[in-house]
């Protein structure tokens, strides 16, 4: 199969972004352990419910749904100062609840975790 010269470049862009991204993915598990936290919002489900954080000062990014006993975490851009935290109810999974708010400064990052139930849920700073 003859490739046209327009899916040619198509083709060698999309290796060179598959390249760009595996060296990305690569230079980010690089270095030191404690690299990984600086500069992340980073939240575990510590409590006996599924949470998320979100961001407001970067558009309310989110992470991905936390299940109890895992944790989430989300890049920080300069400038961001604060990440809420939210619970999903167990017996209503579409509806959610608020857990609390970690104050930070980005260059820093934050660790903590969502902890208690639903009915008493609340955060804690690990460090």
């Amino acid at each position: 199969m003859k490739l046209t010269s327009k899916a040619a470049r198509k083709a060698s862009l999309a290796v060179a972004a598959v390249s760009c991204l595996t060296g990305a993915v690569l230079a980010g598990t690089a270095g030191p352990a404690s690299a990984a936290t600086a500069h992340t919002f980073k939240v575990c489900a510590y409590g006996n419910y599924t949470a998320y954080a979100t961001i407001p000062q970067q558009g309310d990014i989110a992470t991905t749904l936390i299940a109890p006993g895992t944790c989430g975490q989300l890049p920080l851009a300069s400038g961001s100062t604060y990440g809420k935290v939210w619970g999903v109810y167990n017996t209503h999974p579409d509806k959610s609840f608020y857990v609390g708010t970690a104050h930070f400064t980005a260059s820093k990052g934050w660790t903590g975790a969502a902890k208690g139930s639903t009915t008493g849920p609340y955060l804690v700073n690990l460090g």
